[in-house]
């Protein structure tokens, strides 16, 4: 019986795990099948994660880069570069002030907005650069020697290109530009030492539409640029210029221009900076299109005879140079204008091909220590007087000189009493760069003149011209 009694408790443990293992076997089962679910959806969530990095990763890389800055205003650039809209431009407001010894011919001081231009630039397809620049800004001259104030407000088309640049030696430019001839009238206004161009922008083309082929070899030292053009003439800013109207019958002619920096890839330090060049252009130039030219002041000073007009052969030469070194930089250029002209009177018909010449040396120096450029002056420190920035100073001088052919006059082509016969100009002024963006300028130029009275009868020199000019230039 106690035999019994002792089986009896391992007999019942027995039989009750016997009896309970489908269920405790049952439970092992669910817990094994919860664990492959939730390494599934772990297998999932992670393949998601992956896919969610792949696909923020494939955005980030077709998302458009959107940027602005002081030096390139503000674009937009697809990632891979091919595609690129960028929008900028300036506001140059200017103020005159002529001395008394001008104001009896009609020249008040004035306040003007000068130049006011968008530009619009970008890429297409990674190979085709465009640009374009509206005018809003007051015309450049005093319409007639009796005007009171500038040509007034007008809306004008200053550039509309596109640049096919497959061949970075050898790029094709199409549309309305400058013209590659002047070396200063190259330069961005917003660059220029003096707020108007010298005297040789008398008789340089300012822009013209045409086909152009250029580029630069040889890592920038050689610049090259031939085209052409429509056809415009000295001083004019093609269709709706300075001096005629759309519809002149000029033939087409060609520009060509080379410049070259000889020692920038060298170790001659001191010479690094010297660049020398010539540019020449010829064309037929017919009809009235025939310049006016101007003061510093852009008060108009000559202007031929009534019933004069182009004939013919028009060539012009340029030979132009520059040298940076440092603070210091000095640019000069001289600039030969030939031209056929005729008229009739008597009943006969008067022709001639006079020359006329102007040269021209401007010098500049950063008195902050900052380095002079052709492309203007970057100030080292920010005008941020609280920390010690005062941004740029820039002291500048120019002097220059106008000479027209004496043949214009003594063949009746212009009159003596009312035109110049020569013009010599200098000029001292101060540029402030407060940043990349602002800059403000105060100039003095003083014109002496040879012959040009403001009326028909006088044989005295028109007066000196003294004029006092400010500037506030916004760009971004």
């Amino acid at each position: 019986m106690d035999k019994i009694l002792k089986v009896l408790p391992i007999a019942a443990f027995l039989i009750s795990q016997f009896a309970f293992q489908p269920a405790w076997a049952e439970d092992t089962s669910a817990i094994e099948q919860r664990l492959d679910n939730l390494e599934q959806q772990v297998a999932i969530l992670k393949r998601q994660l992956e896919n969610y990095k792949e696909d923020a990763a494939s955005q980030a890389n077709t998302s458009p880069l959107i940027t602005a800055n002081s030096k390139d205003g503000f674009s937009i650039k697809s990632p891979d570069g091919n595609y690129k809209l960028q929008i900028g431009g300036y506001t140059q407001i200017v103020a005159r002030e002529f001395a008394d010894n001008k104001k009896d011919l009609g020249y008040e001081s004035s306040i003007i907005p000068r130049r006011v231009r968008l530009q619009f630039s970008g890429t297409v397809a990674h190979d085709f650069d465009f640009f374009v620049q509206p005018e809003f800004g007051y015309s450049n001259t005093y319409s007639s020697i009796t005007a009171t104030a500038p040509s007034a407000y007008g809306v004008a088309l200053q550039d509309a290109w596109i640049d096919w640049k497959y061949f970075p030696e050898a790029t094709i430019k199409v549309g309305k530009f400058k013209t590659p001839f002047d070396l200063e009238n190259l330069q961005d206004t917003r660059y220029t030492a003096f707020t108007e161009l010298g005297l040789t922008g008398n008789l340089s083309p300012s822009r013209d539409i045409g086909v152009q082929l250029g580029g630069s070899l040889f890592n920038d030292t050689v610049n090259y640029a031939a085209g052409l053009f429509d056809g415009a003439a000295d001083r004019e800013n093609s269709y709706g210029g300075f001096a005629t109207a759309a519809g002149d019958n000029n033939e087409k002619g060609g520009t060509g221009r080379i410049f070259i920096k000889p020692f920038k890839d060298t170790n001659l330090e001191l010479l690094s900076g010297l660049g020398v060049g010539y540019a020449a252009s010829y064309g037929k130039v017919k009809g009235s299109d025939i310049p006016s030219l101007i003061s510093p002041g852009q008060a108009p000073v000559f202007s031929y005879n009534s019933g004069v007009s182009a004939a013919g052969p028009q060539i012009r030469t340029s030979p132009q140079a520059f040298y940076y070194y440092k603070s210091l930089g000095i640019l000069g250029e001289k600039v030969n204008s030939q031209e056929e002209l005729e008229y009739t009177g008597n009943g006969h018909v008067y022709r001639d091909k006079p020359t006329n010449r102007a040269w021209e040396v401007t010098g500049s120096y950063v008195l902050t220590g900052e380095d002079a450029s052709y492309n203007g002056v970057t100030p080292r420190h920010n005008f941020d007087p609280s920390n010690g920035g005062w941004g740029a100073f820039e002291l500048v001088g120019r002097y220059g000189e106008l000479k027209l052919d004496s043949s214009i006059f003594s063949e009746n082509f212009a009159n003596l009493n009312t035109s110049i016969s020569k013009e010599n100009a200098w000029a001292t002024g101060i540029n402030w760069y407060l940043n990349h963006n602002v800059k403000l300028a105060v100039d003095f130029e003083q014109t002496k003149f040879r012959r040009g009275a403001s009326n028909t009868t006088s044989t005295d020199d028109r007066k000196t011209e003294n004029l006092f000019t400010g500037l506030a230039q916004l760009s971004f």
